[in-house]
């Protein structure tokens, strides 16, 4: 019997209703919802959260893929701690996320779209580096000339961000997170600005002969194709992702779990 039948065959039996949603459902039957459990790995964490924030839904992660970052439980877990679930026994722990829209010629086409973990602003097809701006409110942040740029969340700054350098960042902390990739510069280091100002990622051209191709894309599972002079437009969505965890469980823990961490 696989995860999903065990856990709605304990759901049923506690009479607790509930409904599969492998494919995008409808804002009513999200009204309805009282929890959501997502079981998988941190991708299906990922896009439940895009799914539910916007609908104040919150979401229990039962983790049946690798590190499950992001998950309160693994199916034994669940088991267990039925009772406690269901009776109110885990708490909720806010994530903010970012909202993402990229305008070209002063129009929006695409987004703006909730994101948990990251914005990711990079070279595509071409295996060329790409020149960005960026801004931080109305103030100019820096020009970043490599294979592109991170911004992300606290959530994710154990994401891709970690991967190419980036520090970790306790989820609760009020700021974006910049973080190069490959950056042609030495002097292009990691940097956290205050979340309060949306931040612009703009492509333009090194120079008159550069053609640049680049994409934005969001927590690895959406993109859009970028032309010169679009603007990736990032600020602090307005509503949090509502995860659910057990509430002796600390940051520092999951970190020494999940990342090994201070082990030698």
């Amino acid at each position: 019997m696989n995860a999903v039948k065990i856990v709605r065959a304990l759901l049923r039996k506690n009479g607790i209703k509930s409904r599969n949603a492998v494919k995008k459902v409808s804002a009513d039957f999200l009204s309805e919802c009282e929890i959501a459990i997502a079981i998988g790995g941190d991708g299906t964490m990922l896009r439940a959260a895009r799914s539910l924030t916007p609908h104040a839904v919150p979401l229990l992660g039962i983790n049946a893929g690798g590190l499950g970052f992001l998950s309160a439980v693994d199916l034994a877990g669940f088991k267990r701690e039925f009772g406690r679930i269901f009776s109110g026994g885990f708490v909720i722990e806010n994530r903010w996320m970012l909202s993402v829209e990229v305008r070209r010629a002063r129009k929006t086409i695409f987004g703006p779209q909730p994101v948990l973990n990251d914005c990711v602003v990079r070279c595509s097809d071409q295996a060329r580096a790409v020149m960005l701006e960026v801004e931080s409110g109305n103030k100019c942040v820096a020009k970043y000339f490599g294979d592109g740029l991170i911004v992300a969340t606290p959530t994710g700054s154990t994401a891709y961000s970690l991967a190419v350098g980036g520090p970790v960042v306790f989820p609760g902390v009020d700021a974006f997170l910049l973080a190069p990739i490959c950056p042609h510069s030495l002097t292009s280091r990691p940097l956290m600005t205050p979340a309060w100002n949306p931040l612009t990622v703009r492509l333009v051209r090194k120079s008159d002969s550069d053609r640049p191709s680049a994409l934005v894309a969001l927590d690895g599972q959406m993109d859009q194709a970028l032309n010169v002079g679009d603007e990736v437009q990032i600020r602090r969505y307005d509503k949090p992702f509502k995860l659910m965890v057990p509430p002796e469980r600390s940051h520092f823990d999951l970190l020494r779990q999940k990342l090994k961490w201070g082990e030698r």
